[in-house]
């Protein structure tokens, strides 16, 4: 499956906020006020990434059902997405990133849909939004990220991010988070 690449539209931000609270369980996952403010903020790197295409019937079927209630009929085999439709429900994930001043960055978040996991998405928006970063002047980079998340340890480490220290009760006053960092 192929990817592409993309600067952040603001027809998108539904669907991103609807991805987050996909991705993430309540305490994690952002309100709409503070995805919008990160998105919103000055220097913000927000990436999305669509799916190049909808190659057959059955990987249609699953994007669109990670839309549902959208008044079409988009489950039921050979329904047509409109375009607007099939834009932002072709959206696979996305990333959002702050430059910051003393040549540091943060990324914030990183949200991918189910139906793309494990297909490379991850690590592409990573380096794509660290190239951005250093573009930026930044020469290091941070994240958080919750100490249970397997799979985003895993990605995260893979792409050369060590665990700097443990973030007592991060996540909805409960759950620990790692801060983890890497230089660019």
């Amino acid at each position: 499956m192929q990817f592409n690449l993309r600067n952040y539209r603001a027809a998108d931000f539904e669907r991103l906020w609807q991805i987050d609270q996909l991705c993430f369980p309540q305490g994690i996952s952002y309100t709409q006020m503070d995805l919008s403010g990160f998105i919103t903020r000055r220097n913000a790197i927000t990436l999305v990434a669509d799916f190049d295409e909808l190659h057959d019937e059955r990987e249609q079927l699953a994007v669109s059902a990670l839309h549902p209630g959208d008044g079409m009929n988009s489950r039921v085999p050979g329904a047509v997405l409109s375009e607007t439709a099939a834009t932002t429900q072709a959206i696979a994930g996305f990333i959002i990133a702050h430059p910051a001043r003393g040549k540091a960055g943060r990324i914030l978040t990183l949200d991918i849909v189910p139906a793309a996991r494990r297909l490379g998405l991850g690590s592409l928006l990573m380096q794509e939004c660290e190239h951005r970063l250093r573009c930026f002047g930044c020469n290091e980079v941070y994240l958080e990220t919750a100490v249970n998340n397997e799979p985003a340890l895993q990605l995260y480490r893979k792409l050369g991010y060590q665990i700097l220290r443990t973030l007592p009760d991060y996540y909805a006053a409960s759950l620990d988070a790692f801060l983890m960092g890497k230089p660019l």
